[in-house]
């Protein structure tokens, strides 16, 4: 497939953020591939050769010219001085013989809110607006987002051909032409010039139909990448939360109502797959947004073929193919395909060239490895992006921090509790500094500290914070806000670890009503609020209510998950706990024997899960009288409790007294 011209936007990030989506947003109606490089400041090392890279690869360079100068190299530039990376940008451009819009925003230009800079950046600034203002033809005086958008529409004579109309911001308002243009029939067949108003009507309703198939075209294209997105951002989540979170993101990047977008989007595709004149890749993201996800990995493998004998070879395309077909296999559930598939398109990325598509691509490797539940894998891999993007980006860069974010999650994963605790606290101290103590992400490497507390014993500690993120996440962003849902279950885990059983059910059911409602019965995080209920009864006294509801969930589990994945591994370990409780020795002890070999073997033989369902066998067998083979399992879980967990948790004291006590039994 031939590849959309590339256009090149720059800006000063943090003053401009929101002008340069819109030119961005308005080129892509125009046919254009925008490009731009995030600079916010807080970079180490040097971007001008990511910079060289990126313009090298453009058609052209529109830069919005505002009042801020930016962040700047560590070094003056050999050929162009002391100058801002925004300044570069454009420089190196006509340096290479590329062409440069200039678009001169004025003092009364809405900009996105950001600190002042120091008099002396001021000035380089203004020197530069000087001097493109004097030796530039093509540079646009612009005083608002209106006049930013028409300057950049009426550049289209010289961007060159157009591939796509004037955009329009909704399929509402596509809905209310079409509308219009009906009425307006109507009126002319009761007209004297029926037939020549008709013919306009008739022409102007194409244009519309016209737009709109451009729109749901570029929709089509765009639904993969965005729900890889949501699925990186929160791995583990299944459909149809992560496809509720695409549309709505997609919408948003469309300037479209998210209703006629889910209601048009897949019609579409399905017309789009089976067009003859439709390219290979074009009908494998038809065939994804169509949900035909077997077709879809074909023609993504087909296409990624296409793209690599082709002379010259597309190695881009061949990377966003193979990442197509991993996709379609990892909805499929075929996570060794999958990974296979993203482990082709590593095999074709480089670090240096592109970090962002390294980066992509070793991020959706870790949403499959999560999927199998291979969270110490998930872990290194997470560790070495984070690592990368603060030496090539910097330690403060929004970027560098989702990516310590995710490595943080991966130790909570991976039971390391006190390590994940260490770095969610320098995070979030990054965090309230960069994006403010209130801001969504501040808040959910918080809610995931509260967890790191609560799983080391600090339960005190745990609810106090689990209530005041509670209170903020509903200020902010509702009571039905998977953040908002993710953050009262940690209440009601942290009210359960500290016996306050009768509170932690009453949250526990009127969160599964939520749940229940937004996800539906069968999605992992209803099942996951279904198992926490069933420890809540078993731990009241109430053993065959929960019993009952373990049976159930581990059923579904078992189906929806896999029954290695470690979720069905807990469900399964909860039901042999209240089997034990009731006094069904035999029956606990053969699902204990049974998940601690496949916990051994997902998850490791130090990992807490595994050490707990040591424990418990060993609680088991005492029961049975069978002292000696109790005794080796304690020790056991002893001896790693105090590796991984440390001497000083509550469940290393535990194990230890029982191991002690079992020792002296022999």
């Amino acid at each position: 497939m031939s590849p959309r011209p590339v256009i090149f936007i720059s800006a000063v990030s943090k003053e401009l953020r929101g002008a340069r989506q819109l030119v961005a947003n308005t080129l892509q109606f125009l046919g254009y591939e925008p490009e731009w490089q995030d600079i916010f400041g807080a970079e180490q090392g040097d971007l001008r050769r990511m910079l060289r890279r990126r313009i090298d690869a453009a058609e052209g360079v529109v830069q919005l010219v505002g009042q801020c100068y930016g962040a700047e190299p560590p070094q003056a530039d050999e050929e162009f001085g002391r100058v801002s990376y925004t300044q570069f940008e454009a420089l190196y451009a006509h340096h290479r013989g590329k062409r440069v819009w200039y678009l001169m925003l004025d003092g009364d230009f809405a900009t996105d809110v950001h600190e002042s800079e120091p008099e002396e950046l001021r000035v380089l600034q203004n020197a530069y607006r000087q001097r493109v203002q004097a030796a530039e033809q093509l540079y646009h005086p612009l005083s608002s987002t209106d006049a930013l958008e028409a300057k950049v529409l009426k550049l289209r004579d010289d961007l060159g051909q157009l591939r796509r109309g004037v955009k329009r911001w909704a399929l509402a308002v596509v809905a209310l032409l079409g509308l219009a243009v009906g009425i307006g029939l109507w009126q002319m067949k009761n007209s004297s010039a029926t037939s020549q108003k008709v013919a306009i009507a008739n022409t102007r309703l194409a244009s519309v139909e016209e737009k709109l198939n451009a729109l749901l075209k570029q929709g089509v294209e765009k639904f993969p990448e965005t729900e890889a997105k949501v699925r990186q951002e929160q791995p583990g989540q299944k459909s149809p939360a992560v496809e509720d979170k695409a549309y709505s993101d997609l919408a948003k990047q469309l300037g479209v109502d998210e209703k006629d977008l889910r209601e048009k989007l897949p019609g579409f595709a399905r017309q789009l797959q089976n067009s003859p004149k439709a390219t290979t890749f074009e009908r494998a993201n038809a065939a994804y947004v169509a949900k035909d996800y077997a077709e879809a990995g074909r023609l993504a493998l087909l296409a990624a073929k296409e793209a690599r004998e082709a002379k010259p070879s597309r190695i881009a395309n061949a990377i966003k193919a193979f990442e197509l077909a991993g996709w379609s296999a990892e909805k499929r559930i075929e996570y060794s395909d999958a990974l296979h598939d993203f482990r082709d398109a590593e095999m074709l990325t480089d670090k240096l060239q592109d970090f962002a598509e390294w980066e992509r691509v070793q991020q959706a490797i870790t949403v499959v490895l999560y999927d199998e539940g291979k969270y110490h894998e998930v872990e290194i891999i997470l560790n070495g992006i984070a690592t990368e993007c603060a030496q090539v980006l910097g330690s403060e860069h929004p970027d560098s921090l989702s990516a310590r974010h995710y490595y943080a999650r991966a130790l909570l994963s991976d039971g390391q509790f006190k390590q994940a605790e260490t770095e969610y606290r320098e995070l979030i101290s990054l965090r309230e500094k960069v994006l403010g103590p209130e801001h969504p992400d501040t808040l959910r490497s918080r809610n995931n500290l509260a967890f790191a507390l609560d799983a080391q014993g600090k339960y005190a500690e745990a609810e106090a914070e689990d209530r005041a993120l509670l209170a903020l996440f509903e200020k902010s962003l509702g009571p039905k806000h998977p953040d908002t849902l993710r953050s009262r279950n940690n209440l009601a885990i942290a009210l359960d670890d500290q016996g306050k059983y009768a509170e932690a059910e009453s949250e526990y059911r009127a969160l599964l009503v939520v749940k229940e409602e937004l996800l539906g019965q069968e999605h992992p995080d209803t099942l996951s609020s279904r198992t926490n209920l069933a420890n809540s009864l078993a731990k009241e006294g109430k053993y065959a209510e929960a019993e009952a509801e373990d049976h159930a969930v581990l059923a579904l589990y078992g189906r929806v998950l896999g029954p290695e994945h470690p979720d069905t591994l807990r469900s399964r370990s909860n039901l042999a706990n209240v089997l034990d409780d009731q006094g069904k020795h035999p029956e606990a002890e053969a699902e204990y024997r049974a998940v601690l070999v496949l916990r051994k073997k997902v998850l490791g033989p130090e990992h807490p899960n595994t050490l707990s369902t040591e424990y418990n066998l060993a609680l088991c067998l005492k029961a049975q009288n069978k002292t000696t083979e109790a005794a080796g399992f304690a020790q056991r879980a002893a001896q790693g409790a105090h590796k991984s967990l440390g001497d000083e948790h509550p469940l290393t004291k535990q194990y230890e007294e029982l191991s002690q006590e079992l020792q002296v039994s022999k």
